[in-house]
């Protein structure tokens, strides 16, 4: 909910998006509700025939693994916007980076690390079958 709230202030502010903070913070939030929502299901989407183990399993093997997926694409890319924002602040704070230095140069870096990584981890992790193997 927090993440949704950050988005709409955002979206509602003077600056909008114009800013490199602004835009690491929209990435940040969407990557929280990701992971959230792999969350929020509390395990329900895993195998119905694992229930001995899983509290309230109710679903099947396609619909852990997407839960999977989505929990792998919010925790890798959350981690990483987290270190992205500290760069940013970093190259602004200590090294006095101008903005369209940053905007031009380490911007697109600090949004594509985050989302190649998680996309990456996530569909490697899918193919390979690490998600969901199979065998409850």
């Amino acid at each position: 909910i927090s993440s949704s709230i950050l988005i709409w202030m955002l979206l509602r502010s003077k600056v909008r998006l114009s800013t490199t903070n602004n835009r690491l913070l929209l990435g940040l939030s969407i990557a929280n509700i990701f992971f959230s929502s792999g969350l929020a299901t509390f395990n329900s989407t895993a195998p119905s025939d694992v229930d001995y183990f899983v509290w309230n399993a109710r679903g099947n093997q396609a619909t852990c693994s997407a839960q999977g997926f989505i929990l792998f694409v919010g925790s890798g890319s959350s981690v990483f916007y987290s270190c992205s924002l500290n760069l940013y602040h970093l190259a602004v704070v200590k090294y006095q980076k101008r903005d369209k230095y940053v905007r031009t140069k380490i911007e697109p870096f600090l949004h594509g690390f985050p989302v190649f990584y998680a996309l990456v981890l996530s569909t490697t992790l899918l193919v390979k079958e690490n998600i969901n193997d199979g065998r409850g």
